[in-house]
């Protein structure tokens, strides 16, 4: 008996530890591991990412048409419907791979080709996964890339939120784009679907 009442305390324990580590209030060690994400990430901060002027409409509509692709894959994924998010991979990459750059010059063309090609990685990966936690692994660099379209080129004329959960990516944390306020967690799915925390509007 008394063997048993000590696994059910560890098991509640355990329970709660991994609570806190995702609640409203974060503890140090989570707060650290955001830390070391955001200095490690690849995805530019504010001060890194230049705010376009001239963007041309076409080119705004293009990217808002991804964003509608990228938003499929993460409601895919956020309902643990790997297929689906493979399938939805797919579609993305083939509108990626219409997108009209002529309208695009200068630094707007280097930029865009940038991101384009870890956009492209991200969604190869994802359409050739053979799980779902190798998909949600790789959001994170198509989620980097439309993150930086969406900085540079500010499609959107609706407010979207800068997501992030420390617990993805096996505890290195990572970012997301959501239409919603409301935390809906693609790289947790229904498992843990309300862990993480807004970082900026965009």
């Amino acid at each position: 008996m008394k063997t048993k009442q000590v696994l059910q305390f560890a098991m509640s324990l355990a329970l709660v530890v991994l609570i806190a580590s995702c609640g409203g209030k974060k503890t140090e060690t989570a707060k650290q591991d955001e830390h070391q994400h955001a200095a490690s990430t690849e995805t530019p901060s504010d001060t890194k990412i230049k705010a376009f002027e001239n963007v041309d409409a076409s080119v705004k509509t293009q990217i808002n048409g991804l964003l509608e692709n990228y938003f499929a894959v993460n409601k895919a994924l956020i309902e643990d419907n790997h297929e689906v998010a493979k399938t939805e991979a797919k579609a993305f990459a083939d509108n990626l791979a219409k997108f009209d750059m002529s309208k695009l010059v200068g630094e707007q063309m280097d930029f865009y080709h940038v991101q384009l090609a870890k956009i492209s990685t991200g969604l190869k990966s994802i359409a050739e996964s053979v799980d779902i936690e190798e998909s949600r692994s790789e959001l994170s660099n198509v989620s980097d890339g439309m993150y930086a379209l969406v900085k540079a080129y500010h499609p959107n004329e609706t407010e979207l939120y800068y997501q992030f959960c420390p617990m993805a990516k096996n505890n290195e944390g990572a970012y997301w784009i959501s239409e919603t306020k409301e935390i809906v967690n693609p790289y947790m799915g229904q498992r843990m679907l309300m862990c993480g925390r807004t970082k900026e509007k965009l």
